[in-house]
């Protein structure tokens, strides 16, 4: 297994991971929704991809395709803000579609990508890095040395839909 971060070259691989990884969560995804997702998702990489966002990927490289398949990924994004004193460098990051491929599951192989994302965070003065884990994700994460946090605000959000 080859432990990287993703180059625009896997933008496709990327696109079609982060689909697979919708549909576990909203089944019945029509075909103009999957249409729609797929062109802004691949917009999103090409306009991102390794200057606010960074893609921890494992490439099964024994698979029969020329630079190994992309089996699990991890999206980092980063987010400039005022310095406080919760982040004092003024960077958090926000992990979102940690997904391994079903075949590839229980093989330690997103812990692996978590520690990655960790430790480029450290470098990279990134001050907190927050997640939203499922109930199957959460192990890896406390593994991998987050922590399960009690907020004093109320979550809200605006849906412009």
């Amino acid at each position: 297994m080859i432990f990287e971060t993703a180059q625009k070259s896997d933008i496709p691989h990327l696109t079609q991971l982060r689909i697979d990884f919708l549909k576990v969560y909203h089944s019945g995804m029509s075909e103009e929704t999957e249409k729609t997702l797929k062109t802004n998702i691949t917009a999103f990489f090409e306009k991102h991809l390794n200057k606010d966002s960074v893609v921890f990927i494992a490439r099964d490289d024994s698979a029969a395709t020329p630079h190994g398949k992309i089996v699990s990924t991890a999206i980092l994004n980063i987010i400039e803000k005022p310095a406080n004193t919760s982040y004092i460098h003024g960077r958090v990051g926000e992990v979102n579609s940690v997904y391994t491929i079903p075949e590839y599951r229980r093989r330690g192989i997103a812990l692996q990508i978590i520690k990655n994302l960790v430790e480029y965070s450290k470098e990279n003065q990134i001050d907190r890095v927050d997640l939203k884990a499922t109930k199957m994700g959460a192990p890896v994460y406390l593994k991998a040395g987050f922590e399960i946090t009690e907020d004093t605000h109320t979550n809200m959000h605006f849906s412009n839909k």
